[in-house]
């Protein structure tokens, strides 16, 4: 089986660095390090007792051996073009490519042969260890992405051949000078009279059906857009049938900052753009930490971070692979109810489901609960994931939940605790933007006496009692926003900071967090088909749902800041670039028979979309995180007036997200540092076009709108 370019095979562990492929023609070599920093070693390192590696695999592959038990560099390495060959202090050579090619690494400190080293890295020079704004922002820096970057333009499939070739090129992007072009625009997914073809580039009410070409998106330079193309039924653009999913990094400057007047805008501070589909943040961002009080629990986990290390120095919270358990993450997955009878979700009716939680034994469904919790007690965060209770608020019978929980309080179980989507006033997206009056919420948001009395006043026919009393007693975190539906969802951000705000105002003892899924959970629409192919020249076919816009993506990160922080839900498998390893089911290429696959030993899997939309959620939160102090002083949240480019002006009402929404106006908070010298301003218009710039003023500043992209804007007073 032979290995792909930047495959991780191994790991040494004096220093906890990867090993990986470096592919140069038909030679391979073994490279310790990241693809834009590392070291070449001999075939035989990988032969070492203190190397972890599947060796035995490749053997066949990796033919040079070199002196040191594999730790000298093999004599017919040849430097690749656009990298370069650094020496450090201690005669180690190492080998910089892309964009660390073109920077001056620190000189690394002598360390003996054989033990831990490191490899140059950079900190970008705007910010401070301590997260506070340094003096040296200038405006304009940031990566150049002309030339180097994930992800690079590539063609659509609806079809391969066997051997790999291209049977029918249904999509093939291109940029020329600030344009994008679908140069198969007019080449039908396949021939349908009743459907039409369009493509939605972030997120828009339908999709549009002009031709995709000569497109100005020049405005986002440095920016990532998520370009769909679709095919959906003429006069109902929600039932969408068959779709491809580009994601494309528009050529330009990268920003970590922009410094414009008085104004620091902040945006990505990934110092390097790998050709992993997996994220970058864990090598590419600073460390950081966030504001006091915030949260943010993952529950994906990479190959690049096995032990979580990485993302909890990096905003992370919680993780499900983090080693030390305060800073774990646990879902279960519903067998404390299944194992007690309960039907699977979504397989029966909820008069099913009620039935059977009125004839279970509560004493077996704390057992079960018991077991849960046991051996978790110590878990920073543990949730569960609840889906086939469902509606389970109508049930007479809730109470017996709230029994099983109490277990929680009976075994001492520390850190966080939530239940899926569990807040005290949950209403979905499709209610907030279906009756467009925002579910009467306008009111519960204006209302300043308790939370429950303005509930009770818009609602009072909708009681909250059964989940307040038996279920909500035990967590300690509402979650909500759930997830982006479709590519539809104009009003997501709207609702999710509506929905919270609500949440804050019934229960403000809990904790608030923004729960979000990288993937957009579609409806109306037919899953995407991809054909995948393994290394060894294997193709099939999977089905995929797409991916949530990057712009989302870091909007949800930063509006997250101003409840309490965000839980990202990810399927449990640890995602890595092995192909091999491509989840547990797919078609055979020229029919409907299954194939079946096991994930390999460890229970990963080879994302077969761009995973590159986390990076952009966490440089939301990032760009929160840079203003700590504003975040944690004693001072209100406010909605400021704003004026927008055709002149009218947003006041009253019409500044909340209910409202905001419903007319279609940007939404803007704001926040004042202890001394008032500064202010932090998020401005955020789902309904502006995600490859069009847009200015509005706000307290007689000028505020620039990016796309669907939420700008965190410092302005010096």
């Amino acid at each position: 089986m032979r290995p792909q370019h930047g495959q991780i095979i191994g790991q040494w562990q004096i220093n906890k660095q990867p090993l990986r492929v470096w592919v140069d023609g038909n030679r391979m070599f073994v490279i310790q390090g990241e693809m834009d920093s590392f070291v070449v070693r001999g075939a035989n390192m990988l032969t070492r007792k203190d190397v972890v590696s599947d060796y035995k695999n490749y053997a066949q592959h990796f033919t040079e051996i070199t002196e040191n038990n594999g730790l000298e560099m093999p004599k017919s390495f040849v430097v690749p073009r656009f990298c370069v060959m650094k020496t450090t202090a201690d005669g180690t050579s190492v080998i910089l490519c892309g964009n660390k090619a073109k920077e001056t690494p620190p000189v690394v400190e002598s360390t003996p042969l054989g033990k831990k080293s490191t490899l140059p890295t950079t900190v970008p020079s705007n910010e401070s260890q301590s997260g506070v704004l340094s003096s040296s922002i200038r405006r304009g820096k940031g990566i150049d992405l002309k030339s180097y970057g994930y992800p690079k333009m590539t063609d659509g499939y609806s079809f391969l051949r066997a051997d790999g070739s291209v049977k029918e090129v249904v999509s093939k992007l291109r940029i020329n000078n600030g344009k994008l072009t679908d140069e198969q625009w007019n080449r039908s997914f396949y021939n349908d009279n009743n459907y039409e073809k369009g493509y939605y580039i972030g997120l828009g009410s339908k999709s549009n059906t002009t031709a995709l070409q000569n497109l100005d998106i020049a405005a986002m330079e440095g920016f990532d857009l998520s370009v769909v193309e679709v095919y959906t039924e003429k006069g109902k653009y929600w039932n969408g049938k068959t779709w491809i999913q580009h994601y494309i990094t528009v050529p330009g400057k990268r920003m970590v900052t922009d410094t414009i007047n008085k104004s620091v805008y902040f945006w990505n501070p990934g110092q390097q753009v790998s050709e992993s589909i997996l994220p970058d943040f864990y090598d590419s961002f600073p460390e950081f930490s966030l504001p006091k009080g915030k949260i943010v629990k993952f529950s994906y986990a990479s190959g690049t971070d096995i032990d979580g290390e990485k993302a909890t120095k990096r905003g992370v919270s919680f993780v499900h692979n983090a080693k030390n358990p305060r800073k774990r993450a646990l879902m279960d997955y519903d067998g404390w109810l299944l194992n007690a009878g309960c039907p699977r979700a979504y397989t029966v009716t909820q008069d099913v489901v009620n039935r059977w939680l009125d004839g279970v034994d509560a004493k077996v469904l704390r057992n079960n609960f018991s077991h849960v919790v046991g051996p978790n007690i110590k878990t920073g965060y543990l949730s569960l994931n609840f889906e086939p209770i469902g509606v389970w608020n109508g049930s007479k019978s809730i109470s017996k939940i709230g029994f099983a929980l109490q277990e929680l309080k009976s075994q001492k179980a520390e850190g966080e605790f939530a239940i899926w989507n569990l807040n005290p006033k949950g209403f979905s997206r499709a209610m907030f933007e279906g009756d467009r009056n925002a579910q009467g919420m306008t009111q519960v948001l204006k209302w300043q006496g308790s939370g429950f009395e303005a509930y009770n006043r818009a609602f009072p026919t909708m009681g909250t009692s059964n989940v307040w009393g038996f279920v909500r007693d035990a967590v300690t975190v509402s979650q909500v926003g759930g997830y982006c539906n479709d590519l539809r969802n104009v009003g997501t951000i709207y609702h999710l900071m509506t929905e919270g705000l609500v949440a804050k105002k019934i229960e403000p003892s809990k904790k608030v967090l923004a729960n979000i899924w990288h993937e957009v959970e579609i409806m109306g629409w037919d899953l995407g088909e991809q054909n995948h192919r393994t290394s060894n020249g294997e193709v099939f076919r999977v089905q995929v749902k797409p991916i949530v816009p990057p712009d989302l993506m870091q909007s949800w990160g930063v509006w997250s800041m101003w409840l309490d922080g965000l839980d990202m839900w990810s399927d449990p498998n640890t995602k890595v670039n092995n192909p091999d390893l491509w989840g547990s089911k797919a078609k055979d290429l020229e029919g409907d028979k299954y194939k079946e696959n096991r994930f390999g030993e460890q229970l990963s899997s080879y994302p077969f979309q761009s995973q590159k939309n986390i990076d952009w959620l966490m440089a939301g939160v990032w760009a929160m995180s840079m203003n700590n102090d504003i975040l944690e002083a004693n001072t209100p949240i406010e909605y400021p007036d704003v004026i927008l480019p055709d002149g009218r002006t947003v006041t009253g009402d019409n500044k909340l997200p209910t409202e905001a929404y419903i007319k279609g106006f940007p939404l803007v908070l704001k926040k004042r540092d202890d001394n008032s010298k500064d202010i932090l301003y998020t401005a955020y218009w789902g309904h502006n076009p995600a490859n069009k710039v847009v200015k509005i003023m706000v307290d007689g500043n000028e505020i620039i709108i990016k796309g669907q992209y939420t700008s965190v804007v410092r302005v010096k007073m």
